[in-house]
């Protein structure tokens, strides 16, 4: 594999599969991976060196470990790319429909699967062997522990605290609040999915933090947000919320008003509020908040500890929430002016975090 390079366990599983299905496919000739330089890409995942009939070449691979077509006719038209020595970029998936096989050999891009279909066409050897059907199970699939709240929870640790993937799982589950266990499960299920990765000195890494983060965010509203307790309240004055000391109560501005306050891009309609602890008579009374439920205040629980937020960027001290967790209850409203607002904080706030 190219030095520096990130499978995730999926990766490496369907890699292994392909290479023992080519050679159970042809009977004769062989394919494994190997540890080289030799070929360098943003697409290179890995190099296969075949032994075919005494020859041997080496081709430079791209993984995609789920089996969805429109991702692999995705990287099959960026499979015509050339690396070093000349060698096309070659697609290594769980399996190649017959109708996307026929696309791949048309647009001459090689191709193996884990059910032993192969298409190569190199000076060394042409082998073609299609049909062969989808195996019934490629990669065996860990029960899916990062959708539920704990897993929720590791996630947006993860994703908000910049190099917390690398850590011992301890820390991990210290900086998230949830057990140990949960932890482990919850790494590997990320691994299966390749949104977490190992190199191959094993230090764990967010490979596509944009892609981390819209999982994250498409999963928030039904998988987190409608299990945490909440109460619905009316203010008196629109803006009251401007000047308000959240910190003194535990508590962090979300939603629109942190958008606003973040963006200047939006005037609020509604006011998120989320609280480590239920709202005392205190806060309400400082606030000027009064129990309604059609009302345009949120308070909703905080799902994170509070050491978490130590690592969040300055401009969310003390009073605003993380900048992913603002965007995801914008794009849960649903409301074109949130959206809008939520694309700017993408683009400000979370195209380019390193986690």
């Amino acid at each position: 594999m190219p030095s520096g390079s990130a499978l995730s366990l999926t990766g490496h599983q369907v890699l292994a599969q392909a290479c023992t299905a080519f050679a159970d496919a042809t009977r004769v000739f062989r394919a494994k991976a190997v540890s080289t330089d030799e070929f360098a890409g943003p697409m290179v995942d890995a190099t296969i060196q075949f032994d075919v009939a005494g020859k041997q070449f080496r081709l430079p691979a791209h993984i995609e470990a789920r089996a969805r077509a429109p991702g692999l006719v995705l990287d099959s038209r960026r499979a015509g790319s050339t690396h070093a020595g000349a060698r096309p970029l070659l697609l290594v998936a769980p399996f190649i429909a017959p109708d996307l096989a026929r696309q791949l050999i048309e647009r001459n891009s090689p191709f193996i699967d884990t059910a032993g279909n192969v298409y190569i066409n190199e000076p060394e050897a042409t082998i073609l062997i299609g049909g062969r059907p989808r195996p019934a199970a490629a990669v065996a699939r860990p029960a899916t522990r990062a959708t539920t709240r704990k897993g929720m929870q590791v996630m947006f640790a993860l994703a908000t605290q910049p190099g917390l993937v690398k850590e011992p799982f301890r820390t991990i589950a210290e900086t998230s609040g949830v057990a140990l266990s949960t932890v482990n499960q919850v790494i590997d299920d990320l691994l299966h999915r390749g949104l977490v990765a190992a190199r191959r000195n094993g230090e764990r890494l967010i490979p596509d933090w944009p892609k981390f983060a819209q999982e994250w965010t498409a999963l928030y509203p039904t998988r987190l947000r409608t299990k945490l307790a909440s109460q619905q309240f009316a203010s008196t004055s629109r803006d009251w919320w401007q000047s308000f000391d959240f910190a003194a109560f535990d508590a962090r501005l979300g939603g629109e008003a942190a958008a606003e306050q973040l963006t200047h891009n939006l005037r609020s309609a509604n006011v998120t509020i989320y609280s480590h602890t239920a709202p005392t008579h205190d806060f309400l009374l400082k606030a000027r908040l009064r129990p309604d439920p059609n009302g345009d205040v949120e308070i909703v629980e905080a799902f994170w500890p509070d050491a978490l937020a130590e690592g969040w960027p300055p401009e969310t001290k003390p009073s605003l929430v993380h900048p992913l967790l603002i965007y995801a209850d914008l794009i849960a409203s649903g409301d074109s002016r949130n959206i809008e607002t939520a694309h700017v904080i993408n683009e400000q706030y979370l195209a380019t975090h390193a986690a």
